[in-house]
């Protein structure tokens, strides 16, 4: 479950860890009392992290994605062009894209942005939209050497998914 779910949470701040503007950002708001409603995103905005990000999209197809130790990125090239797995078209902004400004691909730790049910199907279908494949093998063989999918989709946001656990039943003999 999410913390959310379990209990009454009066405003959401972002961040692994939160940056410093944020949290004097909410520090003003209270004391100038113009707090949000309850239950809001605080010291964030509605962008994705994309869109605060120096690197230039050329929406390139992709064969291969690397780990981030396995390739020295081009500091001008989109991450995700590079076939580097970058949560940015998934994640809120306001962070001032800190992973991305030192070649690093966000991890998400922002959580999705507005109006996105779940960050990591979002994720999901930006991965599946630059892969490079003419047959369903090939797409299965690129994507399948993605390293735990799971964790690299779901970093922070697995409680909140579509995707809920099941428990499975024992049958009685």
């Amino acid at each position: 479950k999410t913390l959310g779910q379990t209990v009454d949470v009066d405003y959401f701040l972002p961040g692994c860890p939160p940056q410093p503007h944020q949290i004097w950002a909410v520090i003003e708001a209270i004391l100038g009392g113009k707090l949000p409603p309850k239950g809001s995103v605080v010291g964030a905005n509605e962008k994705t992290v994309c869109e605060e990000c120096k690197h230039t999209r050329q929406e390139k197809r992709i064969k291969k994605f690397f780990r981030i130790h396995e390739i020295i990125p081009d500091s001008t090239q989109c991450l995700f062009d590079q076939g580097i797995i970058c949560a940015g078209p998934a994640t809120r902004g306001g962070c001032g894209s800190l992973c991305t400004k030192v070649d690093m691909p966000c991890r998400g730790c922002y959580g999705p942005p507005p109006h996105v049910v779940d960050q990591g199907a979002a994720l999901l279908s930006a991965v599946a939209s630059v892969v490079d494949a003419d047959t369903e093998e090939e797409a299965a063989r690129i994507v399948g050497e993605i390293p735990d999918p799971v964790g690299t989709f779901y970093r922070f946001g697995l409680p909140s998914s579509l995707l809920h656990r099941t428990q499975m039943k024992k049958k009685s003999a």
